[in-house]
């Protein structure tokens, strides 16, 4: 298999190998047969228009499984995906606020020491930043500038934000239960888990997001993929994301809050616990209260379930460079992209130092990725739908195929990347890049 190297821009751009593909189970097996589904083709690919023969292959087998194989039909779906499903779009708003460029040519000669003790590769084989609000560090193998991508997973940092402001706001108590806002899922095991709980990725519900429920098309997340693209799960069958959610049923010997277990589906009941609270969509509160006031040069869009809830989970959507500007209102230099505080003190601390280092140790976090991508920097736990927060107060928000938000406050730096790398490869490694590039620009 050539190279496969990851779709980055601003920030973190990225070349990731793919190797070989891991020993799969039988569904993993049979999906690889499907054609568009193993990457072939190099990622620059992506930067030039594809021909109609390829896209209508990649249409015709689209789907939540075979989009998350991270093939060759992915580099389309990760760069075309309102063509998929319906989005909703926050404008932008104003001026586009500059982003003034200063390369700092040390960056490239970044490498971190790994968990074994080994030093890796140079960051110029991987990557690219932003300090002080500069850009010092960008390229882009996979992708053009203006092009806009999809965001994975980091878009669950956007709900973790506004959960927290409106709880500033007096709008979201969370110390209650979910079902007081979410009142769709009433009367199920839902009751149990508070807003907290649920912020955290600590729902005690048998819903987890791992290496075998991404590859059994059966799995409480596989269901629940195909409930909000509206198409038939493993079996055949149309469900919707509520009967999806309803159906979750707690996990033996465990209860909220102990331990802490990713899942995207918990993530889905926030966005109704934050359109419960406030009775206003998703998107038009992220619009007002966020991406209007950064100089936005592209509209956020995010794709919506059958049900019109945004899945704010993961499928947000814009140019990177707008990525970028998000990630910098959580610094010290968030008036380079925007004329008011829209994270105050009193939500970045709530978003550093909400997790539970036990909780976070008893999960696969230490166990999985995170122990791999950090190797001895390892973070003290989850908090509000950020994967990793550190004693110094920064934070990192992961998504599938290589997606990354990285914010650094006591250093004013932030890292973005986007990619598209199959789910197979193994951990991502750019994340612990960014840190030590972090650490190195900041002299400390």
């Amino acid at each position: 298999m050539p190279p496969r190297i990851a779709i980055t821009t601003l920030l973190t751009a990225c070349m990731l190998t793919a190797g070989s593909m891991a020993q799969a189970q039988d569904p993993l097996e049979e999906a690889l047969k499907v054609p568009g589904a193993k990457p072939v083709l190099p990622v620059s690919a992506a930067k030039k228009p594809f021909d109609n023969d390829f896209i209508a292959e990649a249409r015709k087998y689209w789907g939540n499984f075979h989009w998350q194989m991270g093939g060759d039909h992915a580099l389309y779906y990760n760069t075309h995906l309102s063509e998929f499903v319906p989005m909703a779009a926050s404008p932008a708003v104003g001026d586009v606020r500059p982003l003034q460029r200063t390369p700092v040519d040390s960056v490239k000669a970044t490498t971190f020491v790994h968990d074994d003790g080994s030093t890796a590769i140079p960051l110029d084989d991987y990557v690219m930043i932003l300090h002080h609000g500069k850009v010092v560090y960008e390229a882009y193998p996979g992708l053009n500038p203006e092009q806009s991508h999809f965001w994975a997973s980091v878009t669950k940092s956007t709900v973790g934000l506004l959960a927290s402001i409106l709880e500033e706001e007096g709008l979201i108590d969370v110390n209650k239960p979910v079902t007081a806002y979410a009142r769709q899922l009433a009367g199920t095991a839902w009751d149990k888990v508070s807003v907290i709980d649920a912020l955290n990725m600590a729902v005690g519900l048998d819903i987890q997001e791992d290496l075998p429920a991404l590859t059994n098309p059966m799995s409480m997340f596989q269901r629940f993929g195909a409930a909000e693209l509206g198409v038939p799960n493993g079996d055949g069958v149309v469900e919707t994301p509520v009967a999806v959610l309803r159906a979750a049923q707690p996990i033996p010997g465990e209860a909220p809050g102990m331990p802490s277990r990713y899942s995207t589906l918990t993530t889905k009941v926030l966005v109704y616990v934050i359109e419960g609270a406030t009775g206003r969509s998703f998107i038009d509160l992220f619009g007002e209260k966020v991406w209007s006031k950064i100089g936005a040069r592209q509209p956020f869009m995010v794709g919506l379930g059958p049900d019109g809830v945004a899945g704010a989970y993961g499928m947000g959507f814009s140019a990177i460079e707008d990525l970028a500007r998000y990630a910098l209102i959580y610094t010290p230099s968030w008036n380079v992209v925007s004329k008011t505080e829209i994270v105050s003190p009193g939500v970045l601390k709530e978003l550093q130092t909400s997790g539970n280092h036990d909780a976070y140790m008893a999960g696969d976090w230490t166990r999985g990725w995170v122990g791999d991508v950090f190797g001895k920097d390892m973070p003290v736990f989850n908090s509000r739908q950020f994967d990793a927060a550190w004693a110094d107060g920064a934070l990192f928000k992961h998504g599938n195929l290589f997606q990354g938000i990285y914010v650094d406050p006591m250093r004013d730096v932030v890292g973005v990347f986007f990619s598209t790398v199959p789910m197979t490869a193994g951990n991502d490694l750019l994340p612990g890049y960014i840190r030590q590039a972090a650490k190195n620009l900041a002299g400390k």
